[in-house]
């Protein structure tokens, strides 16, 4: 996904667009185009619904707005090439990790203690194994990139909260997110098992990592004020 840089051309009275592509990234000029239309029909779209009938904002409005900010943005776009990177998983796992397990995978390179430390500064989590009362363990789609990244400020805002309470907002499906979970929408993969994505959803997917995570940290303070009310 591009990172957009506006860079106006006095001489001529034309702007023109940066797109400078994510690591491994290797889209074209029209491709760098259709993405960064799909990030502002989205947000226009979230904007309509709050002034006018939810119903009026379907798939055919989306696509006439995405199609016309595609179609300008083309002849904008100036696009500067990423590097490559390794393949990502296609799916997140569900399951849970030791934290002997998770050191031992290499999941992270840190000791078992700083791993625990971890948890007391926001940057990982963990619950209680299922079943039983004492004991840690580590939900594995957290090590699944960028999510180390993105994490962090999400527990940051969930702070205070039970852990049980975190957990269950970050894996459960919310009506804000399109029916993802936020752990989906960080990972910008589905978790194993999850039957075929609807369309809507797998634009939330495709969106940039920074962006994903601008819309969990807003999920977040949604359920923060329906708690206060």
């Amino acid at each position: 996904m591009p990172h957009v840089i506006d860079d106006r051309n006095h001489g001529t009275g034309g702007i023109k667009i940066h797109a400078i592509l994510a690591e491994g990234s290797s889209s074209t000029g029209e491709r760098a185009a259709r993405d960064v239309a799909e990030i502002f029909a989205m947000d226009i779209e979230e904007v309509l619904r709050e002034k006018i009938a939810p119903g009026l904002v379907d798939e055919q409005l989306h696509h006439l707005v995405r199609k016309a900010l595609e179609e300008r943005l083309t002849t904008m776009l100036v696009i500067e090439a990423g590097t490559p990177k390794a393949a990502a998983p296609v799916s997140l796992p569900v399951g849970n990790l030791k934290p002997s397990d998770v050191k031992g995978q290499g999941l992270v390179q840190l000791s078992l203690a700083s791993l625990y430390r971890c948890v007391d500064t926001n940057r990982f989590y963990c619950v209680k194994p299922p079943g039983q009362s004492n004991g840690r363990v580590f939900p594995e789609w957290q090590f699944v990139q960028p999510v180390p990244e993105l994490l962090p400020a999400v527990l940051s805002e969930l702070r205070g909260a039970v852990t049980t309470e975190i957990h269950a907002f970050l894996v459960t499906a919310r009506d804000e997110l399109n029916e993802l979970a936020p752990a989906e929408l960080l990972a910008g993969k589905p978790f194993a098992g999850r039957g075929e994505l609807h369309s809507s959803q797998l634009r939330l997917l495709q969106l940039p990592a920074a962006e994903r995570q601008r819309r969990v940290l807003a999920a977040v303070e949604r359920q923060r004020e329906g708690v206060a009310h």
